[in-house]
């Protein structure tokens, strides 16, 4: 009698086809993984790229010096007769500027430079402008000397967290940068209003009402950046990097506290008494001998 293999071969038919199920079932779910690993791998390729691209900005903003203010050569704004900006008399290496020499502007050719480094929050820079000021515009105005004034922001601590050192100073940059005829004015209105040390500094209204009251148009642009406003320049303190910048050089540059002045470079400690400083300046422009 014959076999009946038909039974087998069913058997056969089912495990064979079991196993095919399960071969697709695995190769899918590999392919599934695989697609996942991927998509993963991407998504992390994506997110180190965006860190990177996010830490690079960073590092470039952090290493910028900031916008330079209009009028300023060398972190300082020089001034002949009648408070005309112009061009220090000793130009630093690489750097040009488009204000006018000080022989152009009148200056006598054996003039002095006196540069005044300056602090909005030290007492002692407030004695000296009120003891030398006068003085030092009239020796201008003769052609005698170029003055220079650098203000710098090195009492951050004594106005309470509210930075009014750095936050003067870059007043005084958006002035100097958009309307640097009002220099005579807007230094001593700002001294006038100097805030007590360790107080509260001014805020950025009380700021703006010293500039107007000066004669400054806070709604002026800047020079340096026309979509800019004196106004918001103090809001965004839009010099604040570049004043850091600058004061952080004076004090490399050997200057240790403000008023720091200098007579054509060299330090001069005759700044308390108006009568000995007016004399070192006249001897260094020739006029006095001795």
């Amino acid at each position: 009698m014959a076999k009946n293999n038909s039974g087998d071969k069913s058997g056969d038919n089912r495990r064979n086809q079991a196993r095919e199920n399960a071969r697709r079932i695995a190769e899918a779910q590999n392919k599934k993984e695989r697609t996942a690993k991927t998509i993963l791998y991407v998504g992390i390729g994506v997110v180190v790229v965006v860190v990177a691209a996010i830490v690079g900005v960073l590092i470039f903003q952090q290493s910028k010096p900031g916008i330079t203010p209009a009028n300023v050569v060398a972190g300082g704004v020089s001034m002949a007769k009648d408070g005309e900006v112009v061009q220090p008399k000793q130009m630093p290496k690489g750097e040009e500027s488009d204000l006018p020499s000080p022989a152009d502007a009148g200056v006598k050719k054996d003039a002095a430079t006196v540069t005044v480094y300056l602090d909005f929050q030290c007492p002692g820079c407030k004695a000296f402008e009120d003891a030398n000021a006068p003085t030092l515009e009239k020796l201008a105005d003769e052609g005698s000397i170029v003055l220079e004034y650098k203000p710098v922001s090195i009492l951050d601590r004594m106005s309470t967290g509210n930075e009014y050192s750095t936050r003067s100073a870059n007043l005084a940059a958006c002035v100097i940068d958009s309307q640097p005829e009002t220099i005579r004015e807007f230094f001593p209105a700002m001294y006038a209003q100097q805030p007590e040390e360790q107080g509260n500094g001014r805020t950025d209204e009380q700021l703006l009402k010293v500039a107007e009251d000066a004669g400054v148009d806070t709604s002026k642009k800047l020079k340096s950046d026309p979509e800019q406003t004196v106004k918001s320049c103090v809001t965004d303190q839009t010099f604040k990097d570049y004043v850091k910048k600058t004061s952080s050089e004076a004090l490399d540059n050997g200057v240790e506290a403000t008023p720091w002045v200098l007579i054509n470079g060299k330090h001069t400690d005759k700044t308390s008494d108006p009568q000995a400083l007016t004399l070192e300046i006249l001897k260094a422009t020739g006029e006095i001998k001795g």
